[in-house]
């Protein structure tokens, strides 16, 4: 009989990040398929041991997207759900998602700040993730949170082409609004983010998301729309920072965190703006 839902965990973090996530999982697995797909950091046999209802696969030096695609080609549930190892579920966490399914295809959840924090963790959460802090209402939208997603299964099957390159929300979601998916976001599936792997680790992985993006986003742009994309670059970062803090303080939840972390918040969405300009000059040396 298939489970429920298969949950996908993309760990590129310290293994204790791992098994906090991995407890969180414990008492809700009875209907569940856990995966863990590692890539930087590699668990040990007494990770293993501990939580024997995990699947462990390992590939070195992958990011995260490729992580999950690993993950979702191994899946037998109805629903894939995807997180990161830095994610502590929700003890209704499982439940959640498959209500959510008996009404949605694609749906995703809330994203709220750990315990312990330090500044380079809250300068993380909010530059990924204010959009997803609660309070929000449910609705529809663009783009879900791919630390906190899940999908109907047959929905990814059939759109296996476009995850070759792996599970990247910027490709996969616009295919399904195509098809005429509706991608709904609920606070009710809620996870809670951990501390990350410091500021050098993020900011790779922000820089090469970012070089990703450009190529995946301006495979099909003119040379002036590449070059717009570029010369438009150093405006990017405080955009960026700006919306953050307009979400922040409309929501007046955690502003002194943010005023504390605003340093940290603007560098790395620098990293982001550079990365994404980098990836818009390659495509256009390229052609």
């Amino acid at each position: 009989m298939e489970p429920d839902v298969t949950v996908v965990i993309g760990a590129n973090a310290p293994e204790a990040s791992l098994e906090r996530c991995l407890a969180a999982l414990e008492t809700q697995r009875h209907r569940a398929q856990v995966i863990v797909v590692e890539g930087m950091h590699c668990s040990n046999d007494a990770l293993r041991a501990r939580f024997p209802w995990a699947e462990f696969y390992t590939r070195p030096g992958a990011l995260v997207p490729e992580l999950w695609r690993e993950g979702i080609a191994r899946a037998r549930g109805r629903i894939v759900a995807l997180t990161i190892a830095q994610m502590v579920p929700a003890a209704d966490w499982i439940d959640s998602i498959v209500r959510a399914h008996e009404e949605h295809d694609a749906v995703g959840g809330a994203i709220d700040p750990g315990e312990q924090l330090r500044r380079i963790d809250w300068a993380e959460y909010l530059c990924r993730y204010a959009r997803d802090m609660p309070p929000f209402t449910p609705s529809y939208g663009d783009d879900l949170p791919g630390d906190n997603a899940s999908y109907k299964r047959a929905l990814l099957v059939e759109e296996w082409e476009h995850l070759r390159q792996g599970f990247w929300e910027p490709v996969i979601h616009p295919v399904l609004r195509r098809r005429g998916v509706q991608l709904w976001h609920t606070p009710a599936m809620l996870v809670r983010q951990g501390r990350s792997c410091g500021f050098g680790a993020f900011a790779r992985q922000r820089s090469e998301h970012g070089r990703r993006y450009a190529h995946q986003r301006g495979v099909h742009f003119t040379r002036a729309r590449h070059l717009l994309g570029i010369l438009g670059s150093p405006a990017v970062p405080f955009l960026m920072t700006a919306r953050v803090f307009r979400t922040v303080f409309a929501k007046k939840r955690f502003r002194a965190q943010a005023v504390a972390s605003l340093p940290l918040v603007f560098a790395l969405n620098a990293v982001w703006a550079f990365a994404e300009a980098r990836g818009h000059l390659e495509l256009v040396a390229g052609r």
